[in-house]
């Protein structure tokens, strides 16, 4: 039986987590952090915290420092929460799935940017237009007459 308390409980850290560096931490350092996943080990003593930021000039590792002083503050608002009997122990990562997806969206922009549009894909296209008279296939009354052999109304009388 899969248990949902696990994956429940990371959302509500998560949800938790961000309320606080939102509202309730008041450093400057810890601004445009969120913590993006949480994932709490099944006995529940220990969580990963993997964090990102955007438009914080700080490095990694200072936030990463800044966090791991301040679990403690994350730690008694667990407490406050009554989310959890144990209190896991926390460890902070970055989360690399952002820098990732810029990546990507970069090399995309740039294989968009090199496409020549005179090819581009047009969905109004007229395939008469590309065809000859030659690549029709006529349909004749005549081939009506093969298909007789197999009507459907005798084969129910067989089966009863």
């Amino acid at each position: 039986m899969k248990s949902y308390r696990i994956p429940r409980l990371q959302e509500e850290l998560k949800k938790l987590f961000n309320i606080t560096l939102s509202q309730k931490l008041n450093d400057p350092a810890l601004s445009w952090v969120s913590i993006t996943e949480v994932v709490i080990s099944k006995d529940l003593r220990y969580a990963k915290l993997y964090f990102s930021h955007e438009n914080n000039p700080a490095s990694h590792e200072e936030i990463k420092e800044i966090l791991t002083k301040s679990s403690g503050y994350f730690k008694k608002q667990i407490a406050g929460a009554q989310l959890m009997r144990t209190i896991p122990e926390l460890s902070f990562f970055y989360d690399e799935s952002i820098d990732r997806a810029k990546k990507v969206e970069a090399l995309l922009a740039s294989v968009r940017d090199d496409y020549n549009e005179d090819d581009e894909y047009d969905p109004d296209i007229d395939i008469d237009d590309y065809l000859d008279e030659d690549d029709y296939i006529d349909y004749d009354d005549e081939d009506e007459d093969d298909y007789d052999e197999f009507d459907d109304e005798d084969d129910y009388e067989d089966e009863e």
